[in-house]
């Protein structure tokens, strides 16, 4: 891996491309931070260019770029170095480390693109100082994703999270779901929920049902979806306990749930002490939730209202 590095320069964003993009994902919500922060704080990280035949080209710092255009600002603070091809992937994996900085599919795209260079995934696992299973698990994980999602993955059509609970489907049916995600907005979370729903519904019927009212069958088996606007009436701790209660609900709906189906009698002896101190709670619970109606309730009655 060739390369050589020199000092930080002030660069013009119009002499700098950005056909590395390839490989990376349109996030609007992040660049949107970054607009912010740079709005804020100013330019703290250079980018990285890589000089490739007189030419500057951005290895590193895609949302900086994005959004200082989306500011108006002529230049950015940038770090030239020059890298041979096999060397600038290898190089914008490792310069993208941190647990925020890259997805994993951003990942598989950038290895993807080393495959083409004639690595081998051993010798691409040596050059990224990573074992070779990280490799091949991210590699398997992009070619198994249909190629009309990776592209609107890439343009930010598709969130690269949403994009990776689909894997689990074949490539018809992501494209079918995918169109489902997208037209529902539904965020990477309900995504997975969906394609739950749609895994354990084997009815064609139901299944089409359930895809034409995907917030509805959410809302149905997952309370912890349901769009609801919280009672502007509440207090910060109310509001507070309403989202835990929201949990509670949406906890004993799935543990209902998994107790009715038919488990091994081997499974209820060995969770025979965590069931009964579960039960434990839950008594406790409805003890104190009927205490604070009954306090409720007599405050009603006497006509008293702290919010008057």
């Amino acid at each position: 891996m060739a390369s050589s590095v020199e000092g930080v320069v002030s660069q013009p964003l119009s002499a700098i491309t950005t056909t590395l993009s390839r490989a990376r994902c349109q996030q609007p919500a992040r660049v949107e931070r970054m607009k912010q922060s740079l709005s804020m704080h100013g330019q703290l990280t250079p980018i990285v260019v890589v000089m490739r035949g007189g030419t500057l080209e951005l290895l590193d710092g895609f949302k900086r770029y994005a959004a200082a255009r989306m500011l108006g600002w002529p230049t950015l603070r940038a770090t030239v170095a020059t890298f041979d091809e096999t060397g600038q992937w290898a190089a914008m994996l490792l310069l993208n480390r941190g647990p925020a900085s890259m997805t994993t599919l951003e990942e598989a795209l950038v290895l993807r693109e080393l495959c083409k260079t004639g690595l081998t995934q051993i010798e691409i696992a040596s050059l990224c100082a990573r074992h070779k299973t990280w490799v091949n698990r991210r590699v398997g994980l992009v070619e198994r994703l249909h190629p009309e999602l990776v592209e609107a993955m890439k343009l930010g059509l598709l969130h690269p999270g949403s994009a990776r609970r689909l894997l689990s489907l074949p490539p018809g049916n992501q494209l079918e779901l995918a169109a489902v995600v997208q037209n529902a907005r539904l965020g990477p979370r309900d995504t997975e929920l969906l394609v739950s729903l749609w895994r354990r519904t084997h009815d064609p019927t139901a299944r089409r049902a359930l895809l034409l009212e995907p917030h509805a069958s959410l809302s149905k088996h997952h309370p912890e979806t349901r769009r609801t606007q919280m009672d502007a009436r509440l207090s910060s701790e109310g509001q507070r306990l309403a989202r835990s209660l929201r949990r509670f609900e949406a906890v004993a709906a799935e543990t209902s749930r998994r107790l009715r189906q038919t488990l091994p009698i081997k499974d209820l002896r060995i969770l025979t002490k965590v069931l009964g101190a579960a039960g434990k709670v839950a008594s406790r619970l409805v003890t104190e939730i009927g205490s604070a109606r009954r306090i409720a309730d007599a405050s009603e009655s006497d006509g008293s209202d702290e919010s008057s």
